[in-house]
Protein backbone atom coordinates (compact mmCIF):
# COMPACT_ATOMS: atom_id res chain seq x y z
CA UNK A 1 0.00 0.00 0.00
CA UNK A 2 1.17 3.48 -0.91
CA UNK A 3 -0.47 5.71 1.73
CA UNK A 4 0.04 8.94 -0.22
CA UNK A 5 -1.70 7.58 -3.32
CA UNK A 6 -4.52 6.01 -1.33
CA UNK A 7 -5.18 9.24 0.56
CA UNK A 8 -5.14 11.27 -2.66
CA UNK A 9 -7.63 8.82 -4.15
CA UNK A 10 -9.99 9.36 -1.21
CA UNK A 11 -9.78 13.12 -1.66
CA UNK A 12 -10.37 12.89 -5.41
CA UNK A 13 -13.47 10.78 -4.87
CA UNK A 14 -14.88 13.04 -2.10
CA UNK A 15 -14.46 10.22 0.43
CA UNK A 16 -11.80 11.76 2.68
CA UNK A 17 -13.01 12.11 6.28
CA UNK A 18 -12.15 15.08 8.48
CA UNK A 19 -12.62 15.03 12.24
CA UNK A 20 -14.14 18.16 13.78
CA UNK A 21 -13.37 18.72 17.46
CA UNK A 22 -16.38 19.30 19.70
CA UNK A 23 -15.67 21.90 22.40
CA UNK A 24 -18.85 21.66 24.48
CA UNK A 25 -21.32 19.28 26.01
CA UNK A 26 -23.92 17.71 23.75
CA UNK A 27 -27.34 19.33 23.88
CA UNK A 28 -29.76 21.37 21.80
CA UNK A 29 -26.75 23.38 20.74
CA UNK A 30 -23.24 22.06 20.33
CA UNK A 31 -19.95 23.89 19.86
CA UNK A 32 -17.76 22.46 17.12
CA UNK A 33 -14.32 24.03 16.82
CA UNK A 34 -15.67 27.07 18.64
CA UNK A 35 -18.79 27.58 16.52
CA UNK A 36 -22.18 27.05 18.18
CA UNK A 37 -24.70 25.14 16.06
CA UNK A 38 -28.06 23.46 16.35
CA UNK A 39 -27.40 19.79 16.95
CA UNK A 40 -28.97 17.40 14.41
CA UNK A 41 -25.89 15.21 14.57
CA UNK A 42 -26.05 13.22 17.80
CA UNK A 43 -27.05 9.71 18.86
CA UNK A 44 -27.86 11.07 22.35
CA UNK A 45 -31.55 10.67 21.55
CA UNK A 46 -32.87 11.21 25.09
CA UNK A 47 -30.40 13.86 26.21
CA UNK A 48 -28.85 11.67 28.90
CA UNK A 49 -25.17 12.25 28.06
CA UNK A 50 -25.27 15.60 29.87
CA UNK A 51 -28.02 14.85 32.38
CA UNK A 52 -26.96 16.04 35.86
CA UNK A 53 -28.15 12.85 37.57
CA UNK A 54 -26.14 10.69 35.18
CA UNK A 55 -23.03 12.81 35.70
CA UNK A 56 -23.51 12.74 39.48
CA UNK A 57 -23.82 8.93 39.47
CA UNK A 58 -20.51 8.66 37.62
CA UNK A 59 -18.88 11.08 40.08
CA UNK A 60 -20.03 9.16 43.13
CA UNK A 61 -18.89 5.85 41.67
CA UNK A 62 -15.46 7.29 40.89
CA UNK A 63 -15.08 8.39 44.51
CA UNK A 64 -16.03 4.92 45.75
CA UNK A 65 -14.33 2.63 43.21
CA UNK A 66 -11.79 4.84 41.43
CA UNK A 67 -12.03 5.27 37.67
CA UNK A 68 -10.33 2.42 35.81
CA UNK A 69 -11.72 -1.10 36.20
CA UNK A 70 -8.08 -2.35 36.44
CA UNK A 71 -8.49 -5.54 34.43
CA UNK A 72 -10.59 -7.83 32.29
CA UNK A 73 -13.92 -9.14 33.63
CA UNK A 74 -12.25 -12.50 34.26
CA UNK A 75 -9.63 -10.88 36.50
CA UNK A 76 -10.11 -7.73 38.59
CA UNK A 77 -12.43 -5.77 36.27
CA UNK A 78 -15.81 -7.26 37.18
CA UNK A 79 -17.35 -5.35 40.09
CA UNK A 80 -20.64 -5.45 41.95
CA UNK A 81 -21.78 -2.51 39.81
CA UNK A 82 -21.10 -4.42 36.58
CA UNK A 83 -23.15 -7.26 38.03
CA UNK A 84 -25.95 -4.89 39.03
CA UNK A 85 -26.09 -3.43 35.52
CA UNK A 86 -26.31 -6.90 33.99
CA UNK A 87 -29.18 -7.84 36.31
CA UNK A 88 -30.97 -4.55 35.69
CA UNK A 89 -30.68 -4.81 31.90
CA UNK A 90 -31.92 -8.41 31.91
CA UNK A 91 -34.97 -7.34 33.90
CA UNK A 92 -35.58 -4.32 31.67
CA UNK A 93 -35.31 -6.28 28.42
CA UNK A 94 -37.19 -9.33 29.69
CA UNK A 95 -34.33 -11.80 29.12
CA UNK A 96 -32.91 -14.39 31.54
CA UNK A 97 -29.39 -12.98 31.42
CA UNK A 98 -27.20 -10.16 30.10
CA UNK A 99 -23.44 -9.73 29.72
CA UNK A 100 -21.87 -6.27 29.41
CA UNK A 101 -19.07 -5.52 26.90
CA UNK A 102 -16.77 -2.50 26.61
CA UNK A 103 -18.18 -1.45 23.22
CA UNK A 104 -20.76 -2.44 20.65
CA UNK A 105 -18.07 -3.30 18.12
CA UNK A 106 -16.41 -5.69 20.57
CA UNK A 107 -19.78 -7.18 21.52
CA UNK A 108 -20.61 -8.01 17.91
CA UNK A 109 -17.19 -9.48 17.24
CA UNK A 110 -17.42 -11.48 20.47
CA UNK A 111 -20.88 -12.93 19.90
CA UNK A 112 -19.99 -14.12 16.42
CA UNK A 113 -16.63 -15.50 17.51
CA UNK A 114 -18.24 -17.35 20.43
CA UNK A 115 -21.13 -18.90 18.51
CA UNK A 116 -19.76 -19.59 15.03
CA UNK A 117 -17.28 -22.12 13.70
CA UNK A 118 -15.47 -22.19 10.38
CA UNK A 119 -18.07 -24.09 8.35
CA UNK A 120 -21.14 -22.36 9.80
CA UNK A 121 -23.17 -19.78 7.91
CA UNK A 122 -23.52 -16.17 9.04
CA UNK A 123 -26.61 -14.74 7.34
CA UNK A 124 -26.90 -10.96 7.29
CA UNK A 125 -28.86 -8.05 5.88
CA UNK A 126 -26.77 -6.34 3.21
CA UNK A 127 -26.90 -3.05 5.13
CA UNK A 128 -25.79 -4.43 8.50
CA UNK A 129 -23.23 -2.43 10.49
CA UNK A 130 -19.54 -2.84 9.67
CA UNK A 131 -18.95 -4.58 13.01
CA UNK A 132 -21.22 -7.44 11.95
CA UNK A 133 -19.50 -7.78 8.59
CA UNK A 134 -16.08 -7.76 10.29
CA UNK A 135 -17.36 -10.36 12.75
CA UNK A 136 -17.97 -12.77 9.89
CA UNK A 137 -14.41 -12.29 8.63
CA UNK A 138 -13.03 -12.90 12.13
CA UNK A 139 -14.84 -16.20 12.59
CA UNK A 140 -14.10 -17.69 9.20
CA UNK A 141 -17.79 -18.58 8.85
CA UNK A 142 -19.39 -18.23 5.43
CA UNK A 143 -21.02 -14.83 5.09
CA UNK A 144 -24.33 -14.94 3.23
CA UNK A 145 -26.01 -11.59 2.59
CA UNK A 146 -29.51 -10.79 1.36
CA UNK A 147 -31.11 -7.64 -0.06
CA UNK A 148 -32.06 -5.09 2.60
CA UNK A 149 -35.16 -6.13 4.60
CA UNK A 150 -35.99 -8.88 2.07
CA UNK A 151 -37.25 -11.75 4.21
CA UNK A 152 -37.94 -13.96 1.17
CA UNK A 153 -34.28 -13.80 0.15
CA UNK A 154 -33.20 -14.47 3.73
CA UNK A 155 -35.54 -17.46 3.98
CA UNK A 156 -34.17 -18.86 0.72
CA UNK A 157 -30.72 -18.87 2.34
CA UNK A 158 -32.10 -20.57 5.42
CA UNK A 159 -33.55 -23.36 3.28
CA UNK A 160 -30.16 -24.23 1.80
CA UNK A 161 -28.06 -26.92 3.46
CA UNK A 162 -30.58 -27.47 6.25
CA UNK A 163 -28.16 -29.35 8.52
CA UNK A 164 -25.62 -26.53 8.69
CA UNK A 165 -25.68 -24.20 11.74
CA UNK A 166 -26.87 -20.73 10.73
CA UNK A 167 -26.66 -17.52 12.75
CA UNK A 168 -28.93 -14.82 11.32
CA UNK A 169 -28.10 -11.23 12.31
CA UNK A 170 -30.05 -8.10 11.50
CA UNK A 171 -30.08 -4.63 13.00
CA UNK A 172 -33.16 -3.62 14.95
CA UNK A 173 -33.10 -0.02 13.71
CA UNK A 174 -30.63 0.38 10.86
CA UNK A 175 -28.10 3.02 11.76
CA UNK A 176 -28.03 4.89 8.44
CA UNK A 177 -31.56 4.20 7.18
CA UNK A 178 -33.60 4.28 10.39
CA UNK A 179 -35.86 1.43 9.23
CA UNK A 180 -36.47 -2.04 10.66
CA UNK A 181 -36.98 -5.64 9.55
CA UNK A 182 -40.37 -7.28 10.05
CA UNK A 183 -39.03 -9.36 12.92
CA UNK A 184 -42.04 -11.57 13.56
CA UNK A 185 -41.72 -12.92 10.03
CA UNK A 186 -37.97 -13.26 10.49
CA UNK A 187 -38.51 -15.13 13.76
CA UNK A 188 -40.96 -17.49 12.09
CA UNK A 189 -38.51 -18.18 9.26
CA UNK A 190 -35.65 -18.75 11.70
CA UNK A 191 -37.74 -21.15 13.79
CA UNK A 192 -38.94 -23.06 10.72
CA UNK A 193 -35.42 -23.63 9.43
CA UNK A 194 -33.65 -24.01 12.78
CA UNK A 195 -31.54 -20.84 12.61
CA UNK A 196 -30.53 -18.64 15.55
CA UNK A 197 -31.91 -15.09 15.18
CA UNK A 198 -29.81 -12.24 16.56
CA UNK A 199 -31.06 -8.63 16.58
CA UNK A 200 -28.60 -5.79 17.18
CA UNK A 201 -30.83 -2.92 18.30
CA UNK A 202 -28.33 -0.18 19.14
CA UNK A 203 -30.53 2.63 17.84
CA UNK A 204 -33.86 1.32 19.11
CA UNK A 205 -33.49 0.25 22.73
CA UNK A 206 -34.07 3.15 25.11
CA UNK A 207 -35.77 5.48 22.67
CA UNK A 208 -38.39 3.38 20.86
CA UNK A 209 -41.43 1.54 22.18
CA UNK A 210 -43.87 2.25 24.99
CA UNK A 211 -41.42 0.91 27.57
CA UNK A 212 -38.22 1.81 25.72
CA UNK A 213 -37.36 -1.78 24.75
CA UNK A 214 -36.79 -0.82 21.11
CA UNK A 215 -38.10 -2.89 18.21
CA UNK A 216 -39.12 -5.68 20.56
CA UNK A 217 -41.57 -3.18 22.05
CA UNK A 218 -42.78 -1.75 18.78
CA UNK A 219 -43.27 -5.20 17.24
CA UNK A 220 -44.55 -6.95 20.41
CA UNK A 221 -41.75 -9.52 20.54
CA UNK A 222 -39.78 -11.25 23.29
CA UNK A 223 -36.92 -13.67 23.87
CA UNK A 224 -39.12 -16.40 22.38
CA UNK A 225 -38.92 -14.78 18.93
CA UNK A 226 -35.49 -13.13 19.29
CA UNK A 227 -33.11 -15.44 21.21
CA UNK A 228 -30.13 -13.03 21.05
CA UNK A 229 -30.54 -9.26 21.50
CA UNK A 230 -27.65 -6.81 21.63
CA UNK A 231 -27.15 -3.07 21.71
CA UNK A 232 -24.98 -0.25 22.93
CA UNK A 233 -25.17 2.26 25.77
CA UNK A 234 -23.62 4.95 23.56
CA UNK A 235 -26.90 5.99 21.94
CA UNK A 236 -30.11 6.52 23.93
CA UNK A 237 -28.37 5.79 27.26
CA UNK A 238 -25.84 8.57 26.65
CA UNK A 239 -22.91 6.62 28.11
CA UNK A 240 -20.63 3.91 26.69
CA UNK A 241 -20.33 0.15 26.40
CA UNK A 242 -22.69 -2.56 25.18
CA UNK A 243 -24.78 -5.53 26.25
CA UNK A 244 -25.87 -8.90 24.91
CA UNK A 245 -29.07 -10.53 26.19
CA UNK A 246 -30.11 -14.15 25.86
CA UNK A 247 -30.74 -17.41 27.67
CA UNK A 248 -28.52 -18.62 30.50
CA UNK A 249 -26.73 -21.02 28.15
CA UNK A 250 -26.20 -18.59 25.30
CA UNK A 251 -24.83 -15.87 27.57
CA UNK A 252 -22.59 -18.28 29.46
CA UNK A 253 -21.22 -19.50 26.14
CA UNK A 254 -20.45 -15.91 25.13
CA UNK A 255 -18.71 -15.25 28.44
CA UNK A 256 -16.60 -18.39 28.10
CA UNK A 257 -15.72 -18.19 24.40
CA UNK A 258 -15.80 -14.51 23.32
CA UNK A 259 -12.19 -13.37 23.19
CA UNK A 260 -13.25 -9.70 23.00
CA UNK A 261 -14.85 -10.18 26.42
CA UNK A 262 -12.27 -12.33 28.18
CA UNK A 263 -9.19 -10.45 27.00
CA UNK A 264 -10.42 -6.86 27.10
CA UNK A 265 -10.43 -4.40 30.00
CA UNK A 266 -13.87 -4.06 31.57
CA UNK A 267 -15.83 -0.80 31.45
CA UNK A 268 -14.72 1.83 34.00
CA UNK A 269 -17.01 1.72 37.06
CA UNK A 270 -18.16 5.37 36.71
CA UNK A 271 -19.42 4.55 33.20
CA UNK A 272 -21.33 1.57 34.60
CA UNK A 273 -22.86 3.72 37.37
CA UNK A 274 -23.84 6.40 34.84
CA UNK A 275 -25.50 3.73 32.70
CA UNK A 276 -27.48 2.40 35.66
CA UNK A 277 -28.77 5.91 36.33
CA UNK A 278 -29.58 6.37 32.62
CA UNK A 279 -31.55 3.12 32.68
CA UNK A 280 -33.51 4.36 35.70
CA UNK A 281 -34.39 7.56 33.83
CA UNK A 282 -35.39 5.61 30.70
CA UNK A 283 -37.81 3.55 32.78
CA UNK A 284 -39.28 6.42 34.81
CA UNK A 285 -39.36 9.32 32.32
CA UNK A 286 -41.26 8.14 29.23
CA UNK A 287 -41.94 11.77 28.31
CA UNK A 288 -38.50 11.87 26.73
CA UNK A 289 -39.53 9.21 24.20
CA UNK A 290 -42.87 10.92 23.71
CA UNK A 291 -41.13 14.16 22.78
CA UNK A 292 -38.95 12.40 20.21
CA UNK A 293 -42.10 10.91 18.65
CA UNK A 294 -43.64 14.38 18.53
CA UNK A 295 -40.54 15.77 16.80
CA UNK A 296 -40.63 12.95 14.22
CA UNK A 297 -44.28 13.78 13.46
CA UNK A 298 -43.54 17.50 13.14
CA UNK A 299 -40.52 16.82 10.90
CA UNK A 300 -42.67 14.76 8.52
CA UNK A 301 -45.30 17.47 8.39
CA UNK A 302 -42.81 20.22 7.61
CA UNK A 303 -40.96 18.19 4.98
CA UNK A 304 -44.25 17.39 3.27
CA UNK A 305 -45.37 21.01 3.42
CA UNK A 306 -42.21 22.27 1.70
CA UNK A 307 -41.73 19.60 -0.96
CA UNK A 308 -38.96 17.57 0.65
CA UNK A 309 -40.85 14.28 0.62
CA UNK A 310 -39.02 13.13 -2.52
CA UNK A 311 -35.60 13.18 -0.85
CA UNK A 312 -36.63 12.70 2.79
CA UNK A 313 -36.80 9.02 3.70
CA UNK A 314 -39.26 9.03 6.59
CA UNK A 315 -38.91 6.49 9.40
CA UNK A 316 -40.44 5.78 12.81
CA UNK A 317 -37.05 6.21 14.48
CA UNK A 318 -34.98 9.29 15.37
CA UNK A 319 -32.86 8.64 12.24
CA UNK A 320 -34.22 10.56 9.24
CA UNK A 321 -32.07 10.33 6.07
CA UNK A 322 -32.07 13.04 3.40
CA UNK A 323 -31.05 11.28 0.18
CA UNK A 324 -28.63 13.27 -2.01
CA UNK A 325 -27.03 10.47 -4.09
CA UNK A 326 -23.55 11.83 -4.84
CA UNK A 327 -20.65 12.40 -2.47
CA UNK A 328 -20.21 15.97 -3.63
CA UNK A 329 -23.90 16.82 -3.15
CA UNK A 330 -23.83 15.47 0.39
CA UNK A 331 -20.69 17.42 1.26
CA UNK A 332 -22.02 20.64 -0.25
CA UNK A 333 -25.32 20.39 1.62
CA UNK A 334 -23.53 19.69 4.89
CA UNK A 335 -21.26 22.70 4.36
CA UNK A 336 -24.27 24.92 3.59
CA UNK A 337 -26.08 23.78 6.73
CA UNK A 338 -22.95 24.50 8.75
CA UNK A 339 -23.02 28.06 7.42
CA UNK A 340 -26.65 28.21 8.59
CA UNK A 341 -25.58 27.11 12.06
CA UNK A 342 -26.79 23.49 11.82
CA UNK A 343 -24.62 20.46 12.57
CA UNK A 344 -25.18 17.38 10.39
CA UNK A 345 -22.98 14.72 8.78
CA UNK A 346 -22.54 13.77 5.13
CA UNK A 347 -22.77 9.98 4.90
CA UNK A 348 -20.76 8.46 2.03
CA UNK A 349 -19.38 5.07 0.96
CA UNK A 350 -18.33 2.72 2.39
CA UNK A 351 -20.79 3.58 5.17
CA UNK A 352 -23.61 3.47 2.59
CA UNK A 353 -23.69 1.99 -0.95
CA UNK A 354 -22.55 3.98 -3.96
CA UNK A 355 -25.09 6.57 -5.15
CA UNK A 356 -26.91 6.47 -1.82
CA UNK A 357 -25.09 9.34 -0.11
CA UNK A 358 -27.17 11.29 2.35
CA UNK A 359 -27.46 13.57 5.31
CA UNK A 360 -28.13 11.63 8.49
CA UNK A 361 -30.56 13.81 10.39
CA UNK A 362 -31.10 12.72 14.00
CA UNK A 363 -33.95 14.02 16.13
CA UNK A 364 -33.18 14.20 19.84
CA UNK A 365 -35.44 15.19 22.71
CA UNK A 366 -33.58 18.43 23.41
CA UNK A 367 -34.71 19.90 20.05
CA UNK A 368 -37.84 22.02 19.60
CA UNK A 369 -40.34 22.50 16.78
CA UNK A 370 -38.74 25.80 15.78
CA UNK A 371 -35.41 24.01 15.34
CA UNK A 372 -36.98 21.63 12.85
CA UNK A 373 -38.67 24.55 11.11
CA UNK A 374 -35.27 26.19 10.66
CA UNK A 375 -33.69 22.94 9.41
CA UNK A 376 -36.40 22.50 6.77
CA UNK A 377 -36.05 26.09 5.57
CA UNK A 378 -32.31 25.58 5.23
CA UNK A 379 -32.79 22.30 3.37
CA UNK A 380 -34.90 24.07 0.76
CA UNK A 381 -32.36 26.91 0.55
CA UNK A 382 -34.68 29.51 2.05
CA UNK A 383 -32.27 30.95 4.61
Amino acid sequence: MNPVKELEKLKANHLFRIRHARTSRVGRYVSVEGKQMLNFNSNDYLGLASDPAVIQAAHEAALKFGFGSTGSPMMSGYTSMHQELEYAMADFLGYPRVVVFSSGYLANLGVAQALLKKNDWFIQDRLNHASLIDAAMLTGAELKRYAHLNNDKAEALLQEDINRFKLWATEGVFSMDGDSHELFQAALSAHTYNALLWVDDCHGVGVMGTNGRGVLDTQSLSETEVPILSGTFGKAFGTSGAYVAGSEDWIESIIQFARTYKFNTALPVPVVAATLKALEIIKTEPWRRDKVLDLIHHYRQECGKYGLAEIARFTDSPIQPIMLKTEQAALEKTAYLKQCGIATTAIRPPTVPKNQCRLRITLSHHLEHEDIDLLVQCLIGNY
